[in-house]
């Protein structure tokens, strides 16, 4: 097979709505997740350097979204609103469930 032909089956897969929005919804998980793990960073002892590597890993995150879109863009445009809008979407859904999740406030009930 062509190497043109291999681009263009890639392009044409990459453009499927149910392929894009898969691809932007594990990006976007896997993008929430490295926020999660960066929140544990933060500690007691030490509440700048977590603060710092926080802001470091969003760095991170907001480079990987705009590559990933990038590399949308480039191979498949059709394909990118149904994975920037999914990406985003996943994104921000992932950090809702996290902070509901973490504002619940954990007690030991006692009884009187």
């Amino acid at each position: 097979m062509r190497k043109d032909r291999q681009i263009s089956a890639a392009s044409s897969l990459l453009a499927h709505p149910v392929i894009a929005a898969a691809l932007g919804a594990l990006l976007g998980v896997f993008m929430t997740l490295i926020s999660r793990r960066a929140s544990h960073l933060i500690t007691p002892a030490d509440p700048i350097k977590g603060f710092a590597l926080v802001a470091a890993m969003m760095g991170l995150r907001f480079f990987l979204a705009l590559v990933a879109l990038t590399l949308y863009f480039l191979f498949a445009p059709d394909g990118l609103p149904v994975f920037g809008f999914v990406l985003g979407t996943s994104f921000i859904a992932g950090l809702g469930y996290e902070a509901v999740r973490v504002s619940c406030v954990r007690t030991t009930h006692t009884s009187v």
